[in-house]
């Protein structure tokens, strides 16, 4: 996919992404669970990056997150860390250089 997404959305939201302010006409993704579910039954963030064109690989992911917990920025919210796996629901922001997406997690 050439074409990062303005929303990424793994199973079913916990409310409406209308509620949450995501619009019809926003370029959204949706993955289940499954999909993503790597051979160890993890949904490992950094894969769902690279599947999307984010980054090129997961070693490109880790160089990027290394850099981004030295920034005050990110450093303070452990959900701007990319090297993880998504094992919550969860509503977060991204700004990966230009690209700025939500993430979207839920049951």
């Amino acid at each position: 996919m050439s074409v990062i997404p303005d929303n990424i959305v793994i199973g079913k939201p916990l409310v409406s992404l209308e509620a949450l302010g995501i619009l019809d006409t926003e370029a959204t993704e949706h993955f289940s669970f499954d999909e993503l579910r790597n051979d160890q039954g993890n949904v490992f963030l950094p894969q769902l990056l690279v599947k999307l064109g984010v980054f090129k690989s997961n070693r490109e992911c880790r160089d990027i997150n290394i850099q981004r917990q030295k920034s005050s920025k990110f450093n303070k919210d452990p959900d701007q860390i990319l090297m993880r796996n998504i094992v919550r629901p969860e509503f977060t922001n991204f700004k990966i250089g230009k690209k700025v997406f939500w993430l979207v997690v839920g049951e």
